[in-house]
């Protein structure tokens, strides 16, 4: 059965924030990399060096920047908010949390030392310097917009599986419940640690692997019930 995903904060060393949280970090350091691709698309410099800064960044690895980055950011910020143990309530609380730990500080830190890695003359890398606001505000909120969009349509698409899968059962539609499943397990993979999602999607990913284990036989509402608590 899927287990329950929270986010354990008691470990030694600060703040574990398990596997699940992974996916916030991800996300965050995606629209990193992206901002600063777009942003310095932006950016006018001399004939022929937005081609080597572009390919400069290439090589440096912006997704570990930003990784670094959203990871110290979002265990400051539940500190800051005195989180203990607990996943998300929605994605607002997730992206305050990682503001209120000062990310763009860090995104800003990071940013610096990967333009100082760049082989192109100081006067280039002072105008991508002189260009971060427009890459770390503008842009990069926009990238995180997208992401959040993104979000919302999958935690969109979990609620409708999770609507047709109850049906389903009532139906003993074994093909739309294995169908339906295989979607549903993709789609909790995919989506941030927001509690009320992950319990319903995962309540209903027991349900399903405890209904075919059983030879797709109706559950009883005893059954039912131990799969809302796993």
């Amino acid at each position: 059965m899927a287990g329950t995903l929270s986010l354990d904060l008691t470990k030694e060393k600060g703040i574990d924030l398990g596997e699940k949280a992974n996916s916030i970090v991800s996300n965050i350091s995606d629209a990193f990399s992206n901002a600063v691709k777009k942003g310095t698309e932006s950016i006018k410099f001399p004939d022929g060096f937005a081609e080597k800064v572009r390919t400069g960044f290439e090589k440096i690895d912006l997704k570990e920047i930003g990784n670094s980055a959203a990871l110290s950011a979002l265990k400051t910020g539940m500190n800051n908010l005195g989180m203990k143990t607990s996943t998300f309530n929605n994605l607002k609380d997730i992206f305050d949390a990682v503001r209120s730990g000062d990310l763009k500080k860090g995104l800003s830190s990071g940013l610096n030392v990967a333009i100082s890695a760049l082989k192109v003359p100081s006067t280039i890398k002072n105008l991508i310097k002189d260009g971060k606001n427009i890459i770390l505000e503008k842009t990069f909120e926009d990238e995180l917009k997208t992401i959040m969009k993104k979000q919302q349509n999958t935690i969109s698409r979990i609620d409708k599986k999770c609507i047709q899968m109850e049906e389903a059962f009532k139906n003993n539609d074994t093909k739309t419940l294995e169908k339906t499943y295989k979607s549903l397990k993709n789609d909790l993979e995919k989506v941030m640690p927001i509690q009320n999602v992950i319990l319903k999607g995962n309540s209903m990913v027991n349900r399903y692997e405890l209904y075919k284990n059983k030879g797709n036989v109706a559950l009883t509402p005893d059954e039912i019930e131990l799969c809302n608590k796993v």
